[in-house]
């Protein structure tokens, strides 16, 4: 049974696809010492390996020691026999690089793949060709809304309607045409009969999601806050669904994983601001103070407010899944792993199942 989880889907294809290789991955990993993502088993006709696989998203070159130096201590806490595997979205050049000097062995989506243990020596770099990659790290944050309305609409979407899809990425018609001939090129969609196909969903997602975690969030932060006082996030999380309504913001991130899930118990949210609203009322309301630290980040919204809302299970002022899922797997947190994917399996795989054509 292949896996649930986009990320060991793909690395697993790769894994499978180098010559004398035989790979079996199990979901979630349970020991005495150690709570992991997956188990990975791998052989040839001279060995096999047991990797216990931990999946860390966004490793970037301000967090790959913090990284090398966990995946390390995991490795001291498995079993004899065991060795620690980092399975993780798309890593630069650079994060490669200091990966290999600390021997560290990983896998990413883009088939960069480092394996180093007696009869099983792998080392792949950028499977993607280069000029895919080249033009791949072309996407704005402007082709980034695009591609968001690509993915939060693919059975009401037509490639050819492009005033559709201006309206809810919040971007010219221009900028529609160019984004859709770029993600053409890249293989991430496909024409047909007079019309564009997502190619691969997942895919997309992926792309999507790194792009948010790296460009587009950036661009749409207003700003950090925490409560005036001793307030802990507990006291204060009414207050935030109640006034979500009146002050005209939908709640992401952590507080809207909890409110669809009841899974988890949260210490952040996100607020997502529509057009014209005014985030020092809001601050003022919720009696919140700027904190780079803080736990309540305010963002604007893009394109047509009504397009970033939940449409699922008739919830209010809750912010459409995708955000949240991104919000959820941007830090990598391994305690938003497990919330991330019931996101994933309850919303977004309905989702995606709906990608006819567009």
């Amino acid at each position: 049974m292949p896996p649930k989880n986009p990320l060991f889907q793909k690395c697993l294809a790769y894994l499978e696809s180098l010559p004398n290789i035989k790979a079996t991955l199990g979901e979630s990993y349970f020991s005495s010492e150690v709570l992991a993502d997956g188990e990975l088993t791998i052989s040839n006709s001279h060995n096999t390996v047991n990797y216990v696989c931990e999946i860390k998203t966004g490793v970037t070159n301000d967090v790959v020691e913090q990284v090398a130096d966990y995946l390390t201590h995991l490795g001291g806490r498995l079993k004899p026999g065991q060795k620690p595997l980092l399975v993780t979205r798309s890593l630069s050049n650079l994060v490669v690089d200091q990966l290999l000097e600390r021997n560290i062995e990983f896998i990413d989506v883009d088939g960069n793949i480092y394996l180093n243990s007696p009869g099983i020596y792998v080392v792949v770099r950028n499977q993607t060709s280069k000029d895919s990659k080249n033009k791949s790290l072309e996407i704005t944050s402007t082709a980034l809304q695009v591609m968001y309305a690509l993915l939060s609409q693919p059975n009401t979407l037509k490639g050819d309607d492009i005033e559709q899809i201006s309206y809810i990425s919040g971007v010219s018609t221009k900028t529609v045409k160019s984004t859709l001939k770029k993600l053409h090129e890249l293989d991430y969609i496909t024409y047909k009969h007079g019309r564009y196909e997502i190619i691969d969903y997942v895919k997309l997602l992926e792309r999507w999601e790194l792009g948010y975690s790296e460009t587009l969030r950036s661009k749409l932060l207003i700003g950090t806050f925490s409560p005036i006082g001793k307030r802990n996030f507990s006291e204060i999380e009414d207050d935030l669904k109640k006034y979500a309504d009146q002050y005209g913001y939908l709640i992401g991130g952590e507080l809207a994983a909890s409110i669809l899930t009841e899974y988890l118990r949260p210490i952040s949210a996100i607020l997502h601001l529509g057009e014209n609203v005014d985030y020092r009322q809001i601050a003022v309301k919720l009696k919140l103070k700027p904190d780079p630290e803080g736990s309540i980040a305010l963002l604007e919204s893009f394109g047509h407010d009504k397009y970033d809302q939940n449409e699922f299970g008739g919830l209010k002022n809750i912010v459409h899944p995708l955000l949240i899922h991104a919000e959820l797997v941007r830090t990598g947190n391994s305690r938003l792993k497990e919330t991330a994917q019931l996101i994933y399996d309850r919303y977004i795989d309905e989702i995606a199942q709906k990608n006819d054509w567009f």
